[in-house]
C-alpha cells in the first residue's frame, strides 16, 4: 500500500492516481514483489483474465426480462447501458437480494435502472490485475465492468481473479 501525499489515503502499490482524490502517484516509487504471483499481479493486465462476453441490458429493460436472462444463462451480472451503448450501470444478483429482497411480483415490471448500481467501478484492459483486485476489494464489488477505449469490451468476477490467483500459484510451485 501506498499513501496519498495530498489526502494520506492507502491506495494500492503502484496505482496511477489516488482511488480518493485522483491525485497523480506516478512520481511515488514502484512497488517490489515479494514473490511470483505479486509480480504477475502487477505486471499482467485485466487481458490476461479473458475477460467474459458481457450481457448488456438498456436501461428500460424489467426487471422480470433481467432477472430471467441471469437466471437462464447462469450469471450474476448484466451491464445497463443507454441508448448509445454507453455504461450506466450495473445490476447484481447482490443488487436483486438487497434492493428487491421478497417484493419481486410488486416491482417486476419496474425499469432495471430503478435497482442497479450507478456509475459502477471499472477497470480498463490494459490496467494491472492487482488494479482489479484493489478495486474489488475497496469497493466491495464481486463484478466489474472492462473498458477498452471507453466502450464496454467485457467482464470479470471476483471468480476470474481467483481462478488466475490458483493458477499463477501453481506455476510458481512447480
Amino acid at each position: 500500500m501506498s499513501a496519498c501525499p495530498s489526502c494520506g489515503h492507502d491506495n494500492i502499490a503502484g496505482a496511477d492516481e489516488c482511488s480518493h482524490c485522483q491525485q497523480t502517484l506516478v512520481f511515488l516509487t514502484k512497488p517490489h514483489a515479494k514473490s511470483v504471483l505479486e509480480r504477475n499481479l502487477l505486471k499482467d493486465t485485466i487481458a490476461a483474465l479473458a475477460p467474459h462476453e458481457p450481457v448488456l441490458v438498456h436501461r428500460d429493460t424489467t426487471l422480470d426480462e433481467v432477472l430471467r436472462r441471469m437466471v437462464n444463462w447462469k450469471i450474476g451480472s448484466v451491464l445497463v447501458v443507454d441508448g448509445q451503448e454507453q455504461l450506466v450501470g450495473i445490476f447484481t444478483e447482490r443488487d436483486a437480494l438487497l434492493r428487491i429482497g421478497a417484493n419481486i411480483a410488486a416491482v417486476k415490471e419496474r425499469p432495471v435502472s430503478e435497482f442497479m448500481t450507478s456509475a459502477p467501478v471499472v477497470v480498463s484492459i490494459d490496467d494491472p490485475v492487482a488494479h482489479a483486485l484493489h478495486k474489488m476489494d475497496l469497493g466491495g464489488c464481486r463484478h466489474l465492468p472492462v473498458l477498452r477505449e471507453g466502450r464496454v469490451c467485457g467482464v470479470i468476477s471476483v471468480r476470474d481473479v481467483l481462478e488466475y490467483c490458483s493458477q499463477r500459484l501453481l506455476q510458481e510451485q512447480s
